[in-house]
Formats: structure tokens, C-alpha cells, sequence
């Protein structure tokens, strides 16, 4: 069985594929797959996921693929499918946001929202299992999140939706569990 987290690799890399080949075979198909606020306010809500995989910069894309790599090193995918689910409601929770903050006409792309989800979902998870504050953790999610927003054109707030996905997820999966499987 594939790991989660090698799967969210291995969709970063298809949409990664399907994002150059759009761009360069028909445009208006790709602006329909990455978010273009103003085509969601007019109903286009599939671009809140697609784009979330769909990027056509080789930077985001290169980027979000080691970024993966390196949270499954770190945590070897131990949430298991419950990582799909993190990645997926942390990157549309970023593109809400993002909808929420930015102009109309703003177009934005790529998986780092989810990924920032998952990171965020194991750091807290990590704490929460181990009852303490991890410094360590925190640290390298600052480090992580000012790097990144340090290159031009990288949607922060994408970032930070995804953050607070992964600690929503994290603190609400401990409370399920704690309610439903006490000892």
C-alpha cells in the first residue's frame, strides 16, 4: 500500500503535468483549473480544489514536492489516509481565505496551503500526544512559513488557511478520540 504521503506527491506531480500542458494548449481551461477568485464568485467552486494540485510554475511545484518529502521523513505519514484529509480541507481552507482577502481577479495555485495544513496537523498532533510544547516543532514551522513567503508571488494567506487547518484538524481529531475511545 502507498504511503499518504507519497501519494500527495504523487498528485503534486500530475497536477504539476496537467498545469503545463493546460497553460500551453488552452489557457482558459487552465484559469478554470487554478483559483481565479472572480470565476469562483460566478460558481467555478471545483477550482477551490483542482487548484490546490494545478500549478504550472516549476519553482512551486519543485518546492511542494521535496516539501512533502521531507514531512514524510519527519513523520513517515502516521496520521495514515487521515494526511489526504488534512491536506485537502487545509488547501481549501487557504483558498477560502484567499477568496475572502484578495481582489477578484487574483489567480492562485499550487498545494503549499495543504502542505503547510499537514505540517501543522503533525507538529500539534505531536504536542498533543506527548502533553508538551515543542519547541523544535513551532520553530521549524515559522522558519518554513517566513522562507516561503519571502519569494514573490507566493499567496501568505494560502499559507496561513492551511496552518489553521492543520491545527483545527489536529486539536479536533484529539477531541474525537479522547470522546470516543477512552480507556
Amino acid at each position: 500500500m502507498i504511503k499518504p504521503s507519497i501519494f500527495l506527491m504523487i498528485l503534486i506531480l500530475i497536477g504539476f503535468v496537467v498545469g503545463i500542458i493546460t497553460y500551453n494548449q488552452s489557457p482558459l481551461l487552465f484559469s478554470l483549473l487554478i483559483q481565479v477568485n472572480y470565476f469562483v464568485l460566478r460558481g467555478d467552486y471545483l477550482s477551490l480544489i483542482t487548484s490546490i494540485l494545478v500549478t504550472n510554475s516549476f519553482t512551486d511545484f519543485i518546492f511542494n514536492f521535496i516539501s512533502m518529502w521531507v514531512i514524510y521523513y519527519l513523520f513517515g505519514s502516521k496520521a495514515g489516509k487521515f494526511e489526504i484529509v488534512v491536506f485537502f480541507i487545509s488547501g481549501i481552507l487557504g483558498n477560502l481565505l484567499t477568496l475572502a482577502l484578495f481582489p477578484p481577479f487574483t489567480a492562485s495555485a499550487g498545494a503549499s496551503g495543504g502542505i503547510f495544513g499537514v505540517l501543522s496537523f503533525y507538529i500539534i498532533d505531536d504536542m498533543l500526544q506527548f502533553s508538551r510544547l515543542d519547541w523544535n516543532g513551532l520553530g521549524l514551522l515559522i522558519i518554513v512559513f517566513v522562507l516561503s513567503d519571502i519569494i514573490p508571488g507566493v499567496n501568505y494567506v494560502a499559507h496561513i488557511g492551511g496552518i489553521l487547518g492543520g491545527i483545527l484538524l489536529a486539536l479536533g481529531r484529539k477531541r474525537f478520540l479522547t470522546t470516543h475511545y477512552q480507556k
